[in-house]
């Protein structure tokens, strides 16, 4: 550092050779005339070198001015060079005075040089070890700020941590917190002084025990000098209530490895640990209803690979879960070719919508067996980016409700067939009845040619006989194979078992074919349907009326397929509208005991497995009063056969 002394002696040559002497002697020192010069402030002011002469009254008072500002770490020497022999009037005058000035040193004069320097020189050395004060005090103070201001921001920032954090010292004291500790214990910080106060706090494991001193994290980290990882203990707050605290904690090492202490962190998980209990038990109630669940459920993706099932579709299929694990059951592996389309459809649904509505088709089991299924599926979004979407389907085993409706059917065949028996006992017990009055007639006769008048005529009425009963045959042939046939060919044998019925109820029956449309059915079913519609217009019609019977080539306005639509039209009573919203339920008759409630029911059954469609139009009351059964067929069908499918 260089400092400067300052030289004030107004006589002669004296500041003149002073500064030349201090110069020479590589001392920096320069003269000041005034004043103004002479106290002038510096950052680095060296010395001053006054004679005494210069001590007027005005200077003695600046200098207790300047003296007395300067900052306490300062103590500016001054060197007083008096009269030699005796004290000057101005000295003397200064001690009077007491006016503060600082250290003054006197040098008498005439004063030896090698004095003069080693004076200047020891005031040099005791300002420069001021000025090492002023730095390390500066040093100190800027120090001293930087800590401010990171103990500042440490608050700061552990203030507005959303988690707790507190800070120990190496015996275990806990000296710092920040205000979310409160906030999870719900309680004012504890004192802690060392280790064995944490045994004031109510922390306790997941089975009851009450945790020990050295189980804390914070002590752990303190003495195993490493970090411990999070751990969920259960805490009594300050309220009373109880909740899970999830501690973890860091040592703080010093430079060379030695303990300072610790951190710990506090989060409250208590709301997790809920969400996760919660969950656990959601997760198990719904295990326990999928692998309990009456209905097979099956998880998969739309390439057709299955992820799961639940232990009743393994066990209707005849697979295992090592079975499903090593790919052996997929969806296109299990599905019969014809329902592939259905699959299709329902995978563009799924995709469209997020679901499939349900749909029947079967499954091959392990076995080959063809187990029928009403399949509903929905589509489980990804929780993950990129992550392939799942498929979860629920199938319902349809064998039991397919029996059932094989059953009813069945019933419902036999009840038609005891109707037939009634018209067709009718239709051929007149004839039969014609056949043996004409044989008594015959055998009673002698002429000839009467004779042979009475053959012929039982001759027709056998032939009559034999028509009705090769239609009766025709009726209940069961096709094993769709084939192809026109509207006359299913109607006209149906329309002549019923010609005693329409005869003896005075109903004039009218039939209009626009044409000959073949179409792909199964005969017996169709048929089935034809006499079920046919049966129930009689029925509604109490005489005089009429039964219109039409076909012709159509197209549904829907699928835009190419068909035939079969109308039968009657003049009856008509249905109100409750009974036409309840017609095609099962068990729903209107005819009391005499019905069993199952025509209409099978017969929308039989329509749809030939993808078509039997509507219904009535009108009650007035002259206008009748109902008008539609029936559309398409011209192709992938119908399996009824009586295949229920077995």
């Amino acid at each position: 550092m260089s400092m400067t002394v300052r030289v004030a002696a107004p006589s002669g040559r004296d500041a003149e050779l002073i500064v030349s002497v201090l110069t020479q002697h590589l001392i920096d020192a320069e003269i000041c005339p005034d004043v103004a010069s002479l106290l002038v402030r510096d950052f680095d002011i060296g010395p001053l070198l006054i004679a005494e002469e210069s001590l007027t009254p005005s200077l003695i008072l600046a200098l207790a001015k300047f003296v007395s500002e300067q900052p306490s770490w300062s103590d500016l020497p001054i060197l007083v060079l008096t009269m030699g022999g005796r004290d000057s009037d101005r000295t003397r005058t200064l001690d009077r005075a007491r006016i503060p000035i600082g250290t003054t040193v006197l040098l008498e004069r005439p004063i030896r040089t090698e004095t003069l320097l080693s004076s200047v020189r020891a005031a040099l050395r005791a300002r420069s070890r001021q000025y090492q004060v002023r730095d390390a005090i500066a040093e100190r103070d800027r120090v001293m700020e930087e800590l401010r201001r990171e103990q500042e921001t440490l608050r700061t920032v552990l203030d507005s941590m959303p988690v707790g954090v507190s800070v120990a010292r190496a015996n275990g004291e806990i000296f710092l917190t920040n205000p979310e500790v409160a906030r999870i214990l719900r309680h004012e910080h504890l004192p802690t002084p060392d280790f064995e106060s944490y045994s004031d706090w109510k922390t306790y494991h997941a089975d009851g025990r009450k945790l020990e001193v050295q189980e804390y994290p914070l002590a752990q980290a303190i003495t195993r000098r490493e970090p411990i990882p999070g751990q969920d203990f259960r805490y009594q707050r300050g309220d009373g209530t109880m909740a899970w605290i999830r501690l973890s904690a860091s040592p703080i090492l010093g430079q060379e490895g030695t303990i300072l202490g610790a951190v710990t962190v506090l989060i409250d998980v208590d709301a997790e640990r809920q969400q996760r209990e919660n969950l656990t038990r959601s997760e198990e109630r719904f295990r326990l209803l999928i692998e309990q669940a009456s209905v097979g459920i099956v998880i998969g993706d739309l390439t057709g690979r299955l992820t799961y099932m639940n232990p009743r579709l393994l066990e209707i299929l005849g697979y295992t879960t090592s079975d499903l694990d090593a790919g052996a059951a997929r969806w296109d592996e299990l599905t019969p070719p014809e329902y592939a389309r259905l699959d299709e459809n329902a995978v563009v649904e799924l995709q469209t919508t997020g679901t499939a509505q349900p749909y029947q088709k079967a499954f091959v089991a392990r076995d080959g067996t063809k187990i029928p299924f009403l399949v509903g599926a929905v589509r489980i979004p990804s929780q993950v980016a990129g992550e392939r979407e799942e498929i979860a389907v629920f199938l319902t085993d349809l064998r039991s409700q397919k029996q059932a409706e094989a059953a009813l059917i069945q019933s419902e065949k036999l009840a038609a067939v005891g109707r037939l028996a009634a018209s067709i006992s009718h239709e051929i017990n007149n004839p039969l009845e014609a056949v043996t009055n004409l044989l008594f007639l015959a055998s009673s006769e002698q002429n000839p040619s009467l004779v042979k008048d009475y053959l012929d005529q039982a001759s027709h009425e056998l032939a009559r006989v034999s028509q009705i009963a090769g239609q009766t045959l025709r009726f209940h042939r069961q096709s094993t194979r769709p084939r192809a046939m026109t509207p006359r060919e299913l109607l006209d044998p149906v329309l002549a078992l019923y010609e005693g019925r329409l005869r003896n109820a005075n109903v004039r029956s009218v039939s209009e074919h626009r044409g000959d449309p073949k179409f792909v059915c199964y005969e017996g079913d169709m048929r089935q349907v034809l006499n079920n519609l046919i049966g129930n217009a009689i029925d509604a019609m109490r005489g005089d009326g009429t039964l219109r019977v039409r076909s012709r080539a159509a197209r549904d306005p829907r699928s835009d397929a190419n068909g035939v639509r079969i109308t039968i039209a009657d003049t009856g009573l008509g249905m109100s509208a409750a009974t036409l919203h309840r017609i095609f339920e099962p068990f729903f008759t209107t005819k009391g005991i005499n019905g069993t409630g199952l025509g209409l029911w099978i017969s929308q059954g039989i329509v749809q497995k030939h993808q078509g469609k039997l509507r219904v139009r009535s009108r009650t009351g007035g002259a206008h009063s009748g109902t008008v059964f539609a029936l559309f067929l398409p011209l192709e069908t992938t119908a399996t056969d009824s009586g295949e499918l229920l077995s």
